[in-house]
């Protein structure tokens, strides 16, 4: 694979290959760039690498030219890796008049001084790139070397079809298009050259306009999010089981640009549990959890969600969660319903596109019976408890549940949320939380209105978003306590459902401690 330069990495390899040696070299040239190749022991012409001929690379040259140790071809192709050079017709160079023509017609042709774009239109071309270079992945800043008082400038203008015919991608409509702001693209000095005198075979016509249409809707997108609502970021993410949990808030912003939101601040971390505590269903994970939450967590979250209430214009709450079930429905459960949420579901298996994990795939919106809410078991006698089951994920079999809650059937009155088909991209469009959500109210009006229980078992399998949104649900209003189960830690996803936090209307506790936080 040939190797590829700019003209002073030209000029550094020639100088490691060449000097305090008697190799020749051999310049084989269109109008605008060139390959490079030495001779070997046995005469024979071996490829250096193809790229830029600029000033340093004919410096390094100046004095190999004089030994007449310089050969010189010229092609009229446009593209030197589909021509074999004719290595006998290359004619020795005596001086540095030749090359220095050669590089001063090359500048011409790849500079933008044939053809001058006016005015008008590098503004146009400026406004369109919102001053950063249109080139793919690079969009470097050029406001500076773009002032009204500088009156070149022309290495920024780079030509899609060549203001020449002799230039690279040159052909019958160059002077047509000349001054031509679509067939214009902004770039720094370093794409210019990689586009021009470097790779020039690479990047045809259609490449360029296809990147430079890119280029240009990204601006246009990017300007659009000026008008959208402010929203304050808030992450629930931590260790997972021992699982690192690694927070791109670039993704997360672009999540919310989809969704017609802007971020207001830097995001909120909470819950972020450090590397020593990540297994849920250990009691010294939860007594750290509520020390970090009582101390840190909970007056930051108090303090936005204060916020957010008495605002005369109140921002979006963007909530990004991803962390163990429990503390996702306690997060939901504190965050409320009132103020105005967005959650964001974390897709694993999205990993391109805009906004990536955190973005919503782009699918039809469900149907309004998505999720069943199923009544195993009513309240006969005078039960104080009851049973509610979420299977969203997956339906747990009835095998593993506990003997207490399940035993040749259910023991207490029950209830189960699910849906036809369980999978972890059950939720895959926010309507679907909205449904979700009228499912919870229907399960928790029969628990709360009809059933008028005091303590509820809670086992929810549900993507993170889910539990949630059922803990948002679980307001201060409903008098029954929510007891949160968590499977057993090191046990896979076998292992026994063990209850890990109480959640009541005023305060939250660590079954089985005397641990507890007012949360009222």
């Amino acid at each position: 694979m040939s190797n590829t330069f700019d003209d002073a990495e030209f000029a550094a390899a020639l100088k490691d290959k060449v000097s305090n040696t008697s190799l020749n070299v051999l310049l084989f040239v269109n109008k605008f760039y060139t390959k490079i190749y030495l001779n070997n022991e046995n005469n024979d012409w071996i490829e250096l690498g193809y790229g830029e001929l600029g000033r340093e690379t004919r410096d390094y040259l100046k004095l190999l030219i004089k030994a007449k140790r310089v050969l010189i071809l010229e092609s009229a192709s446009k593209d030197l890796t589909l021509e074999k050079p004719k290595f006998e017709d290359a004619q020795t160079l005596s001086t540095l008049k030749k090359l220095d023509e050669w590089i001063k017609i090359s500048i011409n042709l790849t500079s933008g001084r044939l053809g001058e774009v006016k005015t008008q239109t590098k503004n146009k071309v400026m406004y369109d790139a919102a001053w950063r270079c249109q080139f793919s992945g690079c969009g470097v800043d050029l406001r500076e070397h773009l002032t009204s008082s500088m009156s070149g400038n022309y290495s920024y203008y780079a030509h899609i079809v060549a203001s020449s015919e002799d230039g690279p991608r040159g052909n019958s409509d160059s002077a047509k298009l000349a001054d031509e702001p679509s067939n214009i693209m902004l770039l720094c000095d370093k794409c210019h050259r990689l586009i021009d005198k470097i790779e020039p075979h690479n990047y045809g016509v259609e490449i360029l306009r296809d990147m430079r249409e890119k280029s240009v809707n990204e601006v246009k997108r990017l300007l659009d999010c000026l008008k959208f609502p402010e929203a304050e970021m808030i992450v629930i993410g931590g260790k997972i089981e021992g699982q690192p949990f690694i927070f791109n808030s670039q993704d997360a912003e672009e999540a919310m640009w989809r969704q017609e939101m802007k971020s207001f601040s830097q995001p909120h971390r909470i819950l972020k549990n450090p590397d020593y505590f990540s297994a849920s269903n250990n009691p010294n994970y939860w007594v750290n959890i509520f020390e970090l939450f009582k101390t840190e967590d909970f007056p930051i979250l108090k303090k936005i969600l204060n916020k957010a209430a008495h605002d005369y214009r109140p921002k979006i709450l963007a909530i990004f969660p991803l962390h163990g079930m429990s503390v996702l429905i306690l997060s939901g459960r504190i965050i409320g319903d009132a103020s105005s949420i967005a959650l964001f579901q974390f897709h694993r298996q999205k990993v391109f596109g805009k906004g990536k994990q955190w973005a919503w795939p782009e699918v039809a919106e469900p149907q309004d019976n998505k999720f069943k809410v199923i009544t195993h078991k009513e309240k006969v006698g005078w039960e104080s408890e009851a049973f509610l089951l979420v299977n969203i994920t997956v339906k747990i079999p009835e095998s593993e549940l506990p003997k207490y809650l399940f035993n040749n059937g259910y023991t207490l009155p029950t209830i189960e949320i699910t849906l036809d088909d369980c999978s972890f991209n059950a939720i895959s469009h926010p309507k679907d939380l909205e449904h979700l959500g009228e499912a919870i109210d229907s399960a928790y009006k029969k628990i709360q209105d009809e059933w008028r229980l005091q303590k509820v078992h809670l086992i929810m399998v549900a993507p993170t978003t889910a539990c949630v949104r059922l803990g948002q649900k679980m307001q201060a209003r409903h008098h029954a306590d929510f007891i949160l189960y968590e499977r057993k830690p090191g046990t896979g996803n076998k292992g026994p459902f063990e209850p890990s936090i109480q959640i009541g209307a005023k305060k939250v506790s660590l079954v089985g401690t005397d641990q507890e936080i007012d949360i009222s």
